[in-house]
């Protein structure tokens, strides 16, 4: 035989012998997944209740709110916690259910221990455990759940024509069972052994059907197991062409945009309002108007200002004006100024200028001046008051 047939034969028998290993090692089973949900049964989840009851002639919808009640002698599934928001809706319950409606309560609906107990007859009672089908027993070490897989109940009447059993699937709760008021009567009722599990008792023109499940029985993935399906017709009295309303949780426009549409006028009036507010009473940069510039007069306007002055006053006026200038920045800077005579003003201005006393007095004193004197009183009386204002602290602290 030549190389590359025996390479052939080879390489043939490699691969019948993996074939054998992985026929002999693995097992081969159809694994079914459910597939994920499409479209509105996405959004609604209770997209195969309505789906059935649509099926059975019924017109169906579900709803997040209730600002009316649903029409006369219609079915409405209360899933909602929410009703209890608006006390009034309890007596408007009420009336439509008189005057025709029918209402089914599961237990999730928390309508218990609440304004409904005052006229709804039915009430619950704890039950004794009952042991589950053996086609539900749970495995050892296992605690058995309320929630059993597959109860089969007893339907009193029986359901269209002679049907009479029916098999419900993870809704049911088993630790309680339901029962009518005393001075009422059930017209039907969905037991196992005695554990009522639906009652439906008449109230006025209507009626009210208990379940003791949860909410889930009305939704898409408990709806389309066992016979909860049938479950779900018995219970809103399923016929061609009656209403059913399901009410799922309250669901309102939020409340910032709902403001916005209802009074944008008077909001943005009052953002207008605290902007200006704000904007009052806000820091500001700088000065409200802008500052003068600070112009320095020229030599020949002070000259012309002064002269001016003392054709108009007279020279005495200066005088007094610079006498009273220094007389003040004393009185500021000396201790006991204002307490001491007149002689001793002069004494201690002079002793804290450094300044010859008699002279100083002989300016402060002076009431009248001729031409020649006044220039040298002035200088005297502003040399005087300069040092007193620009003296440091320790030297104000050095005069007694």
């Amino acid at each position: 035989m030549k190389q590359e047939t025996v390479i052939r034969l080879l390489a043939l028998l490699i691969l019948v012998a993996i074939g054998a290993w992985v026929v002999v090692n693995t097992e081969w089973v159809d694994e079914e997944r459910p597939r994920p949900l499409q479209g509105e049964a996405r959004e609604n989840p209770v997209y195969a209740t309505e789906q059935l009851l649509r099926r059975l002639g019924m017109t169906v919808a579900h709803h997040q709110a209730l600002p009316s009640m649903p029409p006369a002698g219609a079915r409405l599934v209360l899933l909602s916690q929410d009703w209890q928001l608006f006390p009034e809706r309890t007596a408007e319950l009420r009336q439509w259910v008189e005057a025709g409606g029918h209402l089914v309560l599961p237990r999730d609906a928390s309508w218990y221990e609440t304004r409904f107990d005052d006229w709804v007859p039915v009430e619950t009672r704890f039950a004794k455990m009952a042991d589950p089908p053996a086609s539900a027993a749970p495995a050892q070490g296992f605690q058995p759940s309320p929630h059993f897989n597959e109860v089969g109940l007893r339907s009193t009447p029986p359901l269209w024509g002679s049907q009479q059993k029916l098999t419900v699937c993870k809704v049911l709760l088993m630790h309680q069972k339901l029962q009518p008021k005393r001075g009422h009567t059930a017209t039907w009722s969905l037991a196992r052994e005695d554990i009522t599990q639906a009652l439906r008792v008449p109230v006025g023109r209507g009626s009210v059907t208990v379940l003791n499940a949860s909410n889930n029985l009305f939704f898409t993935d408990a709806a389309l197991r066992c016979d909860n399906g049938q479950l779900i017709a018995a219970a809103l009295q399923a016929e061609p062409g009656a209403t059913a309303w399901i009410y799922l949780n309250e669901k309102r426009q939020a409340l910032l945009p709902w403001l916005w549409q209802q009074g944008w006028i008077a909001i943005v009036a009052g953002l207008l309002a605290l902007a200006a507010l704000l904007w009052r009473r806000a820091v500001r940069f700088g000065p409200r108007l802008a500052a003068p510039p600070r112009l320095r007069r020229s030599i020949t306007e002070q000259v012309r200002g002064l002269g001016a002055y003392l054709h108009r006053e007279g020279r005495e006026a200066l005088l007094s004006a610079q006498q009273r200038a220094l007389q003040e920045a004393a009185a500021r800077h000396l201790r006991g100024y204002a307490r001491l005579a007149a002689g001793e003003r002069a004494r201690a201005i002079a002793a804290a200028t450094q300044t010859d006393e008699d002279a100083l007095r002989s300016a402060l004193s002076a009431r009248t001046v001729t031409r020649a004197q006044l220039p040298p009183y002035l200088q005297l009386l502003e040399t005087a008051r300069r040092s007193l204002v620009h003296r440091t602290h320790e030297e104000r602290r050095a005069i007694p």
